[in-house]
This record gives C-alpha cells, structure tokens and sequence, in this order.
C-alpha cells in the first residue's frame, strides 16, 4: 500500500473514530473543496441538503474554511450559512502529489438563537416544516467552549497519529486498538456509572497490558477524589482504599494538570495506597481547565509514546465523564436541597411543639447523612449546654452531661459561635484526642445555634452512613437548617413564654379556673356564634352554700381550701368545650355551648353532687383537730336565647334562678323559667 493510500484509509477511520467518541458527524476531504455527502452527514445537514440550493450553499460554505485550515495547519472554527458551528482539521497535505486530506465536521446547536437561525434557513430552503421540528426536536444544545476543548484535544492526537508516517504500521496497530477502545466506551452511553468506569479502566488494561489501575473522581461536594473503579491485581485491597487528595503525588497532578510519577514508596504511601506497590504513574482527566478525576497506573512501564496516547485516551473520556460528574452533582444538589427544604417545612410545622428538638436533630443528620447526633441548649440559668435531643443514642445516656462554654468542642463552638469540621479526631491538632469507642469513624461536624450576636446552642453530628468524611458542603447546608432551627427555637421559647403569660393573666390563682375578665371576653364571643349558627348555649352561676359563716367557724385559710376544692370539682365534671370561671368570692360562672337547659341540668347536677360528697379535715381550734367539713351549693341556669336577648339579661336570670335555689333550701338546681 502506496503511503499516502495508508494515510488517506487511515484519516477516513480516525474521522469515523471521532464520531465514534463525540457523537457528531465528522466527514473526510480529499481536497480543498468540499462537496456534500448526505449519507454521511448529521440530520440537520441531510435536511438541508435534500434541497438543490441547500447542496450549493453547503458547498459554498464550508469549502473556505478548508482552505484557511490548509494555509494555516491549524483547525479552523466557523458557523455555515445555517448557524451550525463547525470545525475543519487539517489532517495532512503532500504537495509532490498534490493531495490534501481534512476532517470536517461538528454540526454542533450552542444556542436556541443558533437553533432559530437554522430553523429559519430550513424554512427560506422551503424544507418542511414538520420534518425541521422533528428533526430539531432532537438536537442537544452543546457548549461552543466545551467543543472547542474538545476538538484540541482532537487536534493532539490527530497530530500525534499523522506525525510519524513511516511507522504506519505501528500506528495502523494503535490505532485499531484506540478506534476499538473509543467503541467501547462510546457504546456505554446509556450505560450506568459502574458500567462506564469498569469499561474505561478494563479497555486501558487491555491495550498497554497494564497490571494495575484505579479511576478516582472528584467526589459530589467537590473536596476530595474518591476511589470509582479498580483494575487488575490487589482489586480486593484497592477497592476500599482512601486516597489523600491534599498532598503527595495527588495534589501534584491536580495543580500541575499534568502526569506526575513515583517509584518511592514514600511516596505511594503517603499517596493513601497500601504497602507493595513499586511505581505509579498519575494521569489527569480534566474537565473546563480543572482536574475532575485521576487514573493512576501501578506496576506498569509505559514508553513515551504510550504515555501520549493515555493521555488523548484522557481528554477522550472526560467528555462522557464530565456529562456523568454533572448528572450526578445536579442530582445530589438536588436531593440535599431538597432534603434541607423538607428539614425546615418539618420545623417549621413543629416549631410549637414539644418534639422540635427530635425534628431538628433527626432533619440535620438526614441533611449531612449522620448516624449519631445531638442537639444541646444553653441553659440561661446555669450557662451550661444541655443535651436537648439525641439521634442514634438513647438520650438517657447523656441527660446528665453538661457542658460549660469553652469546654470541649461543643463549648468551644458555643463560646466562639464559629463551626468545626474534623475529618479526623486523632489528627486534628484543635482537639487531638483518642476516637471514642460509640464512633465508627473519626469525622465529625459541630455547629453553633445563633441569635443575632449570640450562641444559644450546638447541633453536633458523627458517623456519615457511608463512611466518608464530613464536607463543607455539608456544613453549608447544616448552616441553613442551623439558622433556621434556631430561629424556630427562640419562638418556641417565646410562645411558650407568651402561653404562661396568657394563662397567669387569664386563670384565677388560687382555683386555677378561668378568670372573670377571661368569662366575659368569651360569654360575648358565645352570643356572637349563638346568633351566626342559631345554636343555644347556657349559662350556670353557682356559688357555695353558708360561705361566710364557713369561713367565721374554720378561718380563711380553710375557706381557701374550699374555694381550691370546689375549682378542682368543677373542672373534673365540665367537659373540654365548657368555659368553667371564678365569677367573684365564693361565686363560680360557667358557660355551656351547644348546650340547652335539661343538658345544663344534668351537668350542673354532676357538680353539685361531686361537691356534695367532697369532705374536708379542718383544723378551726386545738380542741377540734381531726374535724372534717362537709360543703354543698347552689346552682341557677338560663340560655340564651331562649331566657334572654342580652348578655347582661342572660347573666341576670341565671342570678335569679340561683337565689330561688336558695329560697328553695339550697343544695339545688334551679332552671330560669320554672321559678
């Protein structure tokens, strides 16, 4: 075979090998010109070409970029005629022969400006409308910048491919086993995460014999790399590895973005992996100008030409991969947010409830994927941190820690209102100390509860379900729920507050009924909802029996006592719905809703019998210790509005009815209507 024959055979599979690995059309041309191919063009060319003016205008303008890419020897970007952005390669030129050779291609949509543009030339070329929004329906919107990249990385390899012609052979060799390798990779498209990474480290393995290799990605909160996938020998030992991405050979290739090597073992020790191992070789994967994941060779002598080859391999894949890294950190992104969100809608709908402290405590370790945790408040009175709630231990355990500010780590991050994330307890000069026993892993995160200007508690969290580290990404979003839980605290204080104010201004101290002002606020409130559902309510007023002469016999002390008495019998016989008030002295008022006159009979029999069989042991004089007390009353009932039109009748017929019970005997009920 003639070499510029091998030459054009093989610039015909590298362009079928690029479509291979991007996805988009990329075709061959064997001169300066060129002329449009519709069986090999992408589906928005095809349409366009399927018109006659469509075929000259292709033509037309794609026939120059070719010849700029010649003059140049540089790959060439443009948008055609019908917004489609482009790129023409140079792949190679013999002027003895006359023969040049270029790669053309992309078809790539950036914008849905470029996506109007195009529909409006399909449009003017008088193609069909329906076919153009069939056919556009599909067509992915994709980075000009991301392309560009791309195609340099393109134009490395096809460099490199082209650069040595006499070894034709050797190249024809690589570049079967690349063209077959990017096949495989390309075939995972719809393939899971696992799946890719196995194919990509196995389709290595094979091509340069490697005997061992680990793929390692940035991680979901961007701080660290993480072991994906496992190739070759020690796949066991290797798999569960951590790798240290802050410093060694690691932290090397990221900053410098470039393959760095080791055969120390100091150095592939410090590098996180275990002992045995005699070389390893770094390369990085980089994604927009920033390393996003790592191959790491072990054991394995690679030639220069290998190395080069492993290195286009790498710009190959960081498209598919970046695609997945993007999936996966949107998802997580996602999911986290969405966990927070669901955190504060559950505090926010708890925040009056005495489980607050079990909500805020089980949502943050959700949030940050914690297995243990706790919740601990500043007591005011004894400025120390009490543990409020428990996650992943029975709180009994802790209910007698407490914690002074600036002890320990709680009260350090109580006293100084600032967050702590340890990746290791052991290590961390702040708080180096042994790992307790109850933690599986010696990473924890400890955040403050803030006010304003001050702390009023700490959230600490420990043990993450997968075993890794806590981020800063997790302390983020634990800041939010942070905030926002102690906002929902300092309201459930004050509402709390506000409630025991509400009940002391509201309750008669010594008979903890309702008080009078209370009664008449909801006597008014009971006639306004009597007059809107035209429902009747009823009205007791009651009040003890001999009263006064009990008080001159067995002294004010004892007259309390039966005041006290008297309150607990009534409430114990009025039902949840009844207002029960101390209407002034020995007199007690109580409003029944719903409720007609033989209703109110019936309770307000319950309550004079209950009084009647309480006893009470008085102590009036020495003589008479060990003297008990019996207590009747009397009770008068009218409802409205059967008895009254106003509240002020209303409570005037009740009175009536109470003195005829008097008048009667006492110890009695007596309706408004039967006097």
């Amino acid at each position: 075979m003639d070499i510029m024959d091998y030459n054009e055979d093989l610039a015909s599979k590298w362009a079928e090998t690029l479509s291979a690995i991007t996805g988009l059309p990329f075709l061959l041309c064997r001169e300066e010109k060129y002329t449009p191919s519709r069986e090999e063009e992408g589906p928005l060319c095809k349409l366009l070409q399927e018109q006659a003016a469509g075929r000259v205008f292709c033509e037309q303008d794609c026939t120059t970029p070719l010849v700029q890419a010649l003059a140049k020897e540089e790959p060439v970007y443009f948008k055609c005629y019908a917004n489609l952005n482009n790129v023409a390669i140079p792949v190679y030129s013999d002027k003895a022969s006359d023969k040049r050779c270029f790669i053309l291609g992309g078809r790539i949509i950036s914008s849905y400006a470029d996506l109007a543009g195009y529909r409006g030339v399909a449009e003017k070329l008088g193609c069909d409308q329906a076919r153009v929004l069939e056919t556009a329906k599909g067509i992915l919107l994709t980075d000009l910048n991301h392309f560009k990249v791309a195609m340099e990385a393109i134009k490395t390899a096809t460099l490199y491919l082209f650069q040595n012609r006499e070894k034709y052979k050797i190249i024809e060799d690589r570049m079967a086993k690349l063209q077959t390798m990017i096949k495989v990779v390309s075939s995972t498209a719809a393939a899971d995460n696992r799946e890719l990474y196995h194919t990509i480290l196995n389709t290595l393995g094979v091509l340069f014999n490697i005997q061992t290799a680990i793929l390692l990605l940035r991680d979901a909160d961007e701080e660290r790399f993480r072991v994906e996938e496992v190739f070759g020998y020690q796949k066991e030992a290797l798999t569960d590895v951590k790798i240290n991405g802050v410093e060694g050979l690691i932290e090397e290739a990221v900053k410098r973005n470039e393959v760095v090597s080791s055969t120390g073992l100091f150095d592939i020790l410090k590098t996180g992996l275990p002992n045995g191992f005699t070389s390893v070789k770094i390369f990085p994967i980089t994604m927009k100008s920033r390393v996003e994941g790592l191959i790491c060779i072990l054991d394995t002598p690679l030639s220069p030409e290998d190395e080069d080859l492993i290195k286009s391999f790498c710009r190959a894949v960081s498209v598919p991969l970046e695609n997945r890294l993007l999936f996966l950190r949107r998802e997580n992104f996602f999911r986290k947010g969405e966990a927070v969100l669901q955190a504060l809608v559950s505090i926010a709908s708890d925040n009056d409830s005495p489980q607050l402290f079990d909500v805020i405590i089980g949502r943050a370790a959700e949030v940050a994927g914690a297995e243990q945790g706790s919740i601990m408040l500043l007591n005011e009175e004894t400025r120390a941190l009490e543990v409020k709630a428990t996650r992943g231990l029975n709180s009994a355990i802790l209910d007698h820690v407490r914690i002074n500010p600036g002890e320990g780590v709680a009260g350090t991050v109580l006293e100084r209102g600032t967050p702590v994330v340890v990746s290791n307890i052991e290590q961390d000069e702040r708080f180096s100390r042994p790992n307790r026993t109850r933690y599986k892993t010696k990473s924890f995160i400890s955040l403050p509860l803030r006010m304003k200007e001050r702390s009023i508690g700490v959230i600490n969290l420990s043990d993450k379900a997968n075993g890794t580290d806590f981020s800063d990404m997790d302390l983020k979003l634990l800041e939010i729920l942070a905030l926002y839980s102690a906002v929902a605290i300092e309201r459930q204080v004050y509402y709390q507050s506000s409630l025991s104010l509400r009940k002391i201004s509201i309750t008669d101290p010594l008979t903890e009924l309702l008080n009078r002002r209370y009664f008449e606020e909801r006597i008014s409130e009971e006639v306004e909802r009597s007059k809107r559902h035209g429902q009747p309510f009823s009205l007791i007023i009651l009040d003890i029996d001999n009263f006064k002469e009990y008080n001159d016999t067995y002294g004010h002390l004892a007259g309390d006592e039966a005041l006290k008495n008297v309150g607990h019998v009534i409430r114990r016989c009025v039902r949840i719905i009844d207002i029960a008030a101390r209407y002034g002295g020995e007199e007690f008022a109580i409003i029944l809703p719903t409720t007609d006159k033989e209703d109110a009979r019936l309770i307000g029999n319950r309550i004079r019998e209950g009084i009647e069989g309480v006893t009470l042991p008085v102590i009036p004089v020495i003589k008479d210790k060990g003297k008990e007390a019996k207590l009747t009353i009397s009770l008068g009932i009218a409802s409205y509005p059967a008895d009254a039109s106003t509240i002020e009748l209303l409570i005037n017929n009740a009175d009536r009815a109470l003195y005829k019970a008097k008048a009667q005997g006492k110890n009695r009920v007596v309706l408004f209507g039967n006097l």
